[in-house]
């Protein structure tokens, strides 16, 4: 597949602040709102279920299951192609669209969160979260 594994977060990264390392391993930063308790990723200025302004960063669970994906063929240049796409549900009620990493993923696998180098532009290697099939 099309995406290469980030041992180190380095060069340029799509996810800003919403994936750091911990204990060697990748968390997503998403939001939760103080007033309802909906969680989403990525974090957004307002709650899309009861419009509160009090959303604050959370973790978000590592593991989730794949809902949908997609092999992508012909895309922009700087993306490693192909690339497979798609989405992942959380547990915590947050879906998540990603990059997916590993041949012979099937709707309902369990996929964990982690970093990967998508592409390449001028200022070296793309990084961002990706999932990958769940170690068992």
């Amino acid at each position: 597949m099309a995406v290469e594994a980030a041992e180190t977060l380095s060069g340029t990264r799509l996810c800003g602040d919403a994936a750091e390392l911990q204990d060697g391993r990748a968390v997503l930063i998403g939001g939760i709102c103080k007033e309802c308790g909906n969680q989403t990723f990525p974090r957004a200025p307002v709650c899309c279920v009861c419009m509160s302004e009090a959303i604050e960063p959370q973790a978000m669970p590592r593991i989730g299951t794949l809902y949908a994906f997609s092999t992508v063929h012909v895309a922009a240049k700087k993306w490693h192609k192909p690339m497979r796409i798609g989405y992942v549900d959380l547990p915590n009620g947050a879906r998540v669209f990603t990059h997916l990493q590993g041949e012979g993923l099937a709707i309902g696998d369990a996929v964990e969160a982690g970093m990967g180098v998508v592409g390449e532009n001028e200022s070296g290697p793309i990084e961002t979260f990706i999932f990958r099939r769940a170690n068992p």
